[in-house]
């Protein structure tokens, strides 16, 4: 096995349109994760297009506008931005196969079925045009495998000085495909047969986003998704910055998060984490990360109504465009602050492949605890340490903290969950 040697954290393994859309995508993992060692991460098509782009604006020059397009064979990613900071992204369900199906199912090809495919792809991206408007796109790149079989196709047949593909470039391989009349009669030493199958659907899909996105020129680029990744991933092992702190901070910001008693609960939460993480099995960067991020954002859902919170905090997380979040750690995160107060119904909790339940378990119980030793928001010092054995957890209390009959009420309750989920929680004082 090439992967064999390698550590959890020096491997990323990313799945994107057909995991995303598969009914039986809890049934592969689970396979998977009895064969390969490493998690295979769920990314959404906006994350998708975030890391083609990050692939692209790592290996340009200069980056000063520019657009990515990515036609995959179930969908196309879209990525504009400038200084290597993406600020449009989009995933439309269009890609070749899934165009070549819809509209050349049996292999023949006419003028008239190619309007209407290209009508439809215009259809499904008029969004992104929508979001580009007003933009300068100062250049236009495309990444797919798609994108670079079209361009070989024109540099072969019909411009071999082409230096990136036009629309007449396009619409000259159109009229090919319309001479052919069938898949089976496209010369082979200019379409492969891997590629007959979906060809006559990309070059659909490409006129379709050259006719809606009003493109002059489109420059196949080697860089994309495997490169994003890549890029991101020497990020994170080389600890310059994890884009989900990035990501954390801003939902903060952007939902105006109280702070200071997100740093207080942090806190809290960070000293517990610490003194149970080995013993609870649950001692990783991404646990303790994952944690981190629902003491910051637990109260993200303030901004909706005080009355519920938790429901509304879980909500937002649920459905925010979250960078760097894949599918499954998106969920996680939103079910640790759903239940971080009020009755945790584990029966609620999503089924994840690469999370355990007791692994969410345990992040809720942190959160809880964290949530309500700093429920009255002032600056108190409460707990003088933590120890743990199994799964009883033990606080020791501060003098003010015993004096306090809200909070040891508020413990009492905590107790009461704690045994309910099979754990047990003690708390001394002096």
């Amino acid at each position: 096995m090439r992967l064999e040697g390698f550590t959890t954290d020096s491997v990323k393994v990313v799945a994107t349109h057909t995991l995303r859309r598969a009914k039986n995508r809890k049934q592969f993992l689970a396979a998977a994760a009895k064969v390969l060692p490493f998690p295979i991460e769920v990314i959404s098509g906006r994350e998708e297009a975030r890391l083609i782009y990050r692939g692209v604006s790592e290996t340009i020059a200069d980056s000063v506008g520019e657009l990515v397009i990515d036609i995959g064979g179930g969908s196309s990613e879209f990525a504009f931005g400038k200084n290597k900071q993406a600020s449009v992204l989009s995933s439309r369900s269009v890609g070749s196969l899934a165009c070549t199906t819809q509209f050349f199912n049996d292999g023949k090809i006419s003028a008239k079925r190619f309007d209407k495919a290209v009508v439809y792809v215009r259809q499904q991206i008029e969004p992104v045009a929508n979001a580009l408007a007003g933009k300068r796109v100062q250049a236009v790149y495309g990444t797919s495998g798609t994108v670079k079989v079209i361009y070989q196709w024109v540099s072969k047949t019909i411009n071999s000085s082409a230096s990136g593909l036009t629309m007449a470039d396009l619409l000259a391989c159109r009229d090919q495909l319309i001479a052919a009349k069938h898949v089976d009669n496209l010369q082979t030493e200019v379409i492969s047969d891997d590629r007959r199958v979906s060809i006559v659907g990309g070059l659909a899909v490409l006129i379709g986003i050259f006719e809606e996105l009003e493109l002059e020129r489109l420059q196949p680029h080697d860089a994309a998704l495997r490169e994003g990744v890549l890029y991101e991933l020497a990020q994170e092992v080389l600890s310059l910055e994890d884009v989900r702190e990035r990501t954390i901070y801003s939902l903060a910001q952007r939902y105006s998060v109280d702070e200071a008693q997100a740093r207080r609960v942090w806190r809290t939460a960070c000293q517990l984490y610490q003194a149970v993480a080995a013993a609870w099995q649950i001692d990783s960067h991404d646990m303790e990360l994952l944690l981190e991020g629902a003491t910051k954002l637990h109260e993200v859902g303030l901004s909706i109504s005080a009355s519920g919170v938790q429901k509304h905090s879980g909500y937002i997380l649920s459905n925010a465009y979250m960078p760097g979040f894949n599918a499954e750690e998106q969920r996680l995160l939103a079910t640790v602050v759903r239940f971080f107060r009020k009755k945790l119904k584990p029966e609620e909790f999503p089924e994840l492949a690469l999370f355990d339940q007791s692994q969410v378990v345990k992040l809720i119980l942190i959160l809880r605890l964290a949530a309500v030793i700093n429920s009255d928001r002032q600056d108190r010092r409460l707990v003088d340490g933590v120890s743990v054995k199994e799964s009883q957890l033990t606080l020791k209390l501060t003098k003010a903290a015993r004096l306090d009959a809200v909070l040891q009420a508020q413990l009492d309750d905590e107790a009461a969950t704690f045994k309910k989920l099979g754990y047990r929680l003690l708390y001394v004082a002096p």
